[in-house]
C-alpha cells in the first residue's frame, strides 16, 4: 500500500495565510509516501512569489513530485512569456519537466501541460505522449500508474464547461495503452474524481481521474481549502478529502474503488468512518 498527498493550485500571492501554515502541519503528521503538487505554485510568476512558494516547499514532506500550472508562466510581461515561460519556475521549483517517482509498487510520472499561448488552457505534446509510451513500456502489470498534470481531464457535473485538457479524448486512448490507472490534476479549484469511462466515448480502459481543490489560496470556487489523500494498492484506491474546517484540516468525505474485472467501481462515497476506512485499507496491505 502506497499514499499520495496530492495538493494543487497554492497561488503564493494570494494564499491564506493560517490555511497554509495548517497544511504544513497537517502533511508533517501524515507523512505520505509521496507528496505531489499539481501546479499553479504562484498567482502570477513574480520572483516574490516564486521565492514564497520555493521556501514552502522545504517545510513539507519529501519525496515530492512537482508540474507547472498556467499560473506559473508570466501573464503580462509578454517578452518572458513567449520567450522565457518557465525559467522563473526552474530557478526555483523545478528544472525538471518529467519528474517521476518510482519503487517496486508504485510509478508516478508528471508531465506539463502549461502553454505560454494560452491563458487558462493547456495540452499534451506528441513528444510528452511518446515519453510516456517509453518510459512505461517494460513496467510491470503490478506496478500501480499514475499520471501528473495540471489540467485535468474531466469536467465536474457542477460545472461541466470547465476548462478540462484540450485533446483530453484523443490522448486517453495513448493513456490507457500506457497503462495508467490514474490521472492527477488540479486547476479548477474543486474537488472531484470518476472514471474516464464516464466522460469519453473514445475511452476503452477504466481509468481514475482524481483533481484536487486549491489547498491554500484565497481564489476558492465554492468549496473550502482542501486536498486529497490517496491510499493505493493494486486494487484499491481510497480517496480522503481533507477539507479546512476552519481551524485545521480533516477528512470530509471518503471515497473507495475497487479494480473489479479490469473496471474501478465505486464502493461508497461517505463521510468519514475512519474504522471502515482502515479496515479496507489494511485489506489491501
Amino acid at each position: 500500500m502506497r499514499t499520495i498527498a496530492h495538493i494543487s493550485d497554492l497561488h503564493f500571492g494570494r494564499i491564506d495565510p493560517p490555511v497554509a501554515q495548517g497544511l504544513i502541519e497537517d502533511l508533517q503528521r501524515h507523512s505520505p509516501t509521496l507528496l505531489v503538487v499539481s501546479g499553479d505554485f504562484t498567482q502570477r510568476a513574480r520572483v516574490s512569489q516564486y521565492r514564497e512558494a520555493a521556501q514552502y516547499l522545504t517545510r513539507l514532506p519529501t519525496p515530492q513530485l512537482v508540474v507547472p500550472g498556467n499560473h506559473d508562466v508570466p501573464l503580462w510581461n509578454l517578452i518572458r512569456r513567449f520567450y522565457f515561460p518557465f525559467t522563473r519556475y526552474q530557478s526555483f521549483i523545478s528544472d525538471n519537466f518529467s519528474p517521476e517517482y518510482e519503487d517496486d509498487r508504485l510509478l508516478v510520472l508528471g508531465v506539463n501541460t502549461a502553454r505560454s499561448f494560452t491563458r487558462t488552457s493547456g495540452w499534451l505534446e506528441s513528444d510528452q505522449l511518446a515519453y510516456l509510451r517509453k518510459r512505461t513500456a517494460n513496467v510491470s502489470p503490478e506496478v500501480m500508474k499514475v499520471l501528473v498534470t495540471h489540467h485535468p481531464f474531466l469536467a465536474p457535473p457542477r460545472k461541466p464547461d470547465a476548462d478540462v485538457l484540450l485533446g483530453a479524448e484523443r490522448v486517453l486512448p495513448e493513456l490507457e495503452a500506457c497503462g495508467f490507472d490514474v490521472l492527477l490534476a488540479g486547476h479548477l479549484h474543486l474537488a472531484y474524481h470518476d472514471d474516464v469511462l464516464s466522460a469519453y466515448s473514445s475511452a476503452r480502459r477504466s481509468v481514475l481521474s482524481i483533481q484536487a481543490g486549491t489547498a491554500t489560496s484565497t481564489r476558492r470556487r465554492g468549496e473550502p481549502n482542501a486536498y486529497n489523500w490517496i491510499t493505493l494498492s493494486r486494487d484499491l484506491v481510497t480517496v480522503a478529502v481533507r477539507a479546512w474546517n476552519g481551524s485545521a484540516f480533516e477528512e470530509s468525505l471518503v471515497t473507495r474503488y475497487e479494480c473489479v474485472d479490469g473496471a474501478w467501481v465505486r464502493l461508497t462515497q461517505v463521510p468519514v468512518d475512519r474504522m471502515a476506512v482502515e479496515a479496507l485499507e489494511n485489506r489491501a496491505e
